[in-house]
């Protein structure tokens, strides 16, 4: 803001600002690139031509927009080192482009800074879910894209390739942005694609993996001739201490030591945001009481259909807040429970993994079906059952076993869990309850049915 209203400041002293902020880049080249200010049609991938292009005090406007990432930053696992994240791989990229000959590092910076955009995009409107990435990454040693699918059903990196088609950015972005496609157009944009990921893997290896430097060296990179390359050390060496002194400021700034880019520090404030956060509001309560009327008074229909009924009261617990839920339906000779139907990711191998004995043990399905008791189980405070098939099976935080009793015999249960408990479990007790009663009343009215049909 003191800049723009420096008159003796110039566009490039001003991009430089700007280029350390990935929301305020953004912004920037979203608006130059319009309709409104770019005429020509060609792409504008320079802050400095962009800034010119606009006005300074456009600019100044956008900068009050900065606060965006403040508000979020305290609701996020490391949102703000996952800025610097961000402009350390555009740095990396910048020179590594220029190291092999790319004849525009600049734009290697631009690509570097919004490669992360799927994944700052995530941190941003859900906390939530990009803490459970984040922890299932650091503590199972899998994939960010593996995590992203078990969690959302999709990957960040998507996000971020679908947001900068819909915000119409330069095509350049958009192929360095889609690292699951193969690698198209020119040599040159070949080049800028492959050194833009070679970037990032070297900032993730370095900063959140704290892996060794030679471990990045062996790793190529496409030239502009379309040949592949080979960064030196000596040039990585060099690279990485520019990018150290480049960033030094802004870390103090924003007072980031850099070993806090380490992902077991980030997965640390991600267990914290997860027990911090209820799962069960009284809004999403309010609405699973609803549904659990709804099913009811759908029982004094006479074509009610039972398994669209169940179905809909599972999604009812998955949108309050359970990460599973699951019907169960004991077998003709009261030894054994089998999942029919389930809610939430990968129903059928879900449904597969279901299945267990009731007998004498003192296992979950003991207690629930034939002692008849409701469990409520968060297995931070109670390993009873951590020895169950049923928890080896399942492994969840917290699970609720509710029986269903139709005709003084077990039918069925109706099952529901958290992958990782917060607070509010207890909350939702007596409307899982409410639940179990809608089901075991229109089981037993499906069965006083069938035998007149």
């Amino acid at each position: 803001m003191v800049r723009t209203l420096n008159l003796e400041s110039s566009s490039l002293e001003l991009a430089r600002l700007i280029l350390k902020d990935v929301g305020l880049t953004s912004q920037v080249l979203r608006v130059a690139n319009s309709a409104l200010y770019n005429r020509s049609g060609r792409p504008i991938m320079s802050a400095a031509h962009a800034i010119t292009l606009l006005g300074w005090d456009t600019v100044r406007n956008m900068v009050s927009a900065v606060q965006y990432i403040e508000h979020f930053a305290g609701n996020s696992p490391g949102l703000r080192e996952l800025m610097m994240v961000s402009v350390l791989t555009a740095i990396h990229g910048r020179d590594v482009a220029a190291a092999i000959g790319y004849p525009h590092p600049e734009e290697a910076y631009i690509c570097g800074l919004f490669r992360n955009l799927g994944e700052v995009l995530i941190g941003c409107h859900f906390p939530y879910e990009y803490s459970l990435i984040i922890t299932t990454i650091q503590a199972e040693k899998i994939p960010a894209r593996a995590a992203c699918l078990r969690v959302l059903d999709f990957s960040w990196d998507d996000v971020g390739s679908r947001v900068a088609a819909c915000w119409n950015m330069p095509s350049k972005i958009r192929q360095c942005l889609d690292s699951a496609a193969a690698p198209g157009g020119s040599a040159l944009d070949r080049c800028l694609a492959s050194v833009t990921e070679y970037g990032h893997g070297m900032t993730h290896a370095l900063y959140r993996k704290g892996a060794a430097l030679d471990t990045v060296h062996l790793q190529t990179v496409s030239d502009p001739q379309g040949r592949t390359a080979l960064v030196s050390i000596r040039d990585l060496y060099r690279i990485v201490d520019s990018a150290v002194a480049e960033t030094q400021e802004t870390f103090a700034a924003l007072r980031i030591p850099t070993d806090t880019l380490r992902l077991e520090r980030q997965a640390e404030r991600a267990r914290q945001i997860l027990e911090s956060i209820p799962r069960f509001n009284a809004a999403g309560l309010k609405e699973l009481d609803e549904a659990t009327q709804t099913a009811g008074q759908r029982l004094h229909q006479r074509d009610f259909e039972l398994t669209p009924l169940i179905g809909a009261l599972l999604e009812a617990l998955q949108a309050a807040g359970f990460d599973r839920a699951v019907f169960g339906l004991v077998n003709g000779d009261h030894t054994f429970i089998r999942g029919r139907l389930a809610g939430g990711g990968a129903v059928e191998e879900l449904l597969q993994r279901f299945q267990f004995p009731i007998d004498r043990t003192e296992g979950p399905m003991f207690a629930a079906l034939l002692r008849r008791n409701d469990l409520f189980v968060d297995r931070r405070r109670d390993a009873r059952y951590d020895d169950s098939a049923l928890v080896k099976a399942l492994d969840p935080g917290a699970f609720a076993l509710f029986p269903i009793i139709v005709d003084h015999k077990p039918a069925g249960c109706l099952y529901a869990d958290l992958l990782r408990p917060g607070p509010g479990f207890d909350a939702v007790r007596t409307s899982l309850g409410r639940v179990r009663d809608v089901m075991t009343a229109a089981i037993r009215k499906r069965a006083q049915r069938s035998p007149s049909r």
